[in-house]
C-alpha cells in the first residue's frame, strides 16, 4: 500500500530554492505539516507564505547543516513544536566545479561538509522520531555518487558517502519500519550551477554545462514524491541518471570516456 503523509510531519533541508522548494510544495499538496530547514531567510520567509496561500501548515527554521550543535537544536525545535517527524528529506547540498590539483582542500571540505556530514548530522538528530512513526529518509544524491565527475572530486566524494551511509543505515533501521530512499539525480534547473565553488571557494556565478535533459524542479519533486509513498529503496531521477548507471555497471572504461568529453571545459579553467 501507498504511503499517506496527511497531517505527517515532513522535513526538508535546503528548503529556501530549488528542489527543497518544490518538495516542501509537493508534500503539502498531500496534507503533510511541513518544517522547511536553510540558511537563508528570505527564501524560507516565501516558502513560508507561499505554503500558507495554499493552506498548508509550515514552520520554517534558518540552520545550518553543517553545525551539528545547531542542527540538534533546530530538531529539537520541530520536535517540541510539532510532533514526531514521518518524513526526512536530506537535500541540502552544494558542488564545486575545478580539478583536484587546482581546489583548496577547505572548499572540498565545504563540500563534503554540506551534503554528506550536513546528512548524518539530521538523519541523527531525528532517527529515533523516524523510528517511532516507522517514516522515511531520503537523500538526494547524485550520478555522482555511483559514477566519476571530472573537476568534482569533493562533491563525488560526498555524494559516494551519503549512498555508503544511508544504504547502510537502511539495513539497521529496516527491522524498525523504517524506510530509506537514496535519489540519484541528474540535472535539475536549480541555483545548484549558480553556486557551484571555484577552486578557491568564490561561487561561479554561472551555470554548467548539461548533458541530456534537464529536469525542472517540480516534476522532480513529484517523483520523489511517488517513490517515497511507493516504498521505493532507489530512484534514478531522469533519464540520464539510469543511462548513466547502467553503462556504468557494465562498461566503466567507455563511461568514463563519455563522461570527460562532455566535461573537457574542467581541464581549460
Amino acid at each position: 500500500m501507498a504511503r499517506d503523509f496527511k497531517d505527517k510531519v515532513v522535513v526538508v533541508t535546503g528548503a529556501a530554492s530549488g528542489l527543497g522548494y518544490a518538495l516542501c510544495k509537493r508534500f503539502a499538496r498531500a496534507g503533510a505539516r511541513i518544517a522547511g530547514i536553510d540558511k537563508d531567510e528570505k527564501g524560507l520567509a516565501a516558502l513560508s507564505e507561499e505554503l500558507a496561500s495554499m493552506g498548508a501548515q509550515v514552520s520554517t527554521f534558518v540552520c545550518d547543516v553543517t553545525d551539528e550543535d545547531l542542527v540538534n537544536a533546530t530538531f529539537k525545535q520541530i520536535l517540541d513544536s510539532m510532533g514526531d517527524i514521518y518524513v526526512l528529506i536530506n537535500n541540502a547540498g552544494v558542488s564545486h566545479v575545478s580539478l583536484f590539483q587546482k581546489t583548496k582542500t577547505s572548499v572540498l571540505k565545504t563540500v563534503i561538509d554540506i551534503s554528506l556530514f550536513g546528512t548524518i548530522y539530521c538523519t541523527k538528530a531525528a532517527i529515533d522520531s523516524i523510528i517511532r512513526t516507522q517514516g522515511t529518509i531520503i537523500g538526494v544524491a547524485s550520478v555522482a555518487g555511483y559514477a566519476p565527475l571530472a573537476g568534482r572530486t569533493g562533491y563525488a566524494a560526498a555524494k559516494h558517502g551519503m549512498a555508503g551511509f544511508l544504504n547502510t543505515l537502511r539495513t539497521e533501521v529496516a527491522r524498525n519500519g523504517v524506510q530509506v530512499l537514496l535519489v540519484f539525480a541528474t540535472y535539475i534547473k536549480t541555483n545548484l550551477g549558480k553556486n557551484n565553488l571555484s577552486a578557491d571557494g568564490t561561487p561561479m556565478s554561472k551555470e554548467r554545462p548539461t548533458s541530456g535533459n534537464v529536469l525542472m524542479p517540480d516534476d522532480a519533486a513529484d517523483s520523489i514524491f511517488n517513490a517515497a509513498a511507493q516504498e521505493e529503496r532507489q530512484l534514478m531521477l531522469g533519464e540520464t541518471a539510469q543511462a548513466s548507471w547502467d553503462l556504468y555497471h557494465s562498461d566503466p572504461a567507455a563511461y568514463e570516456q563519455i563522461m570527460l568529453s562532455l566535461n573537457e571545459f574542467v581541464f581549460e579553467q
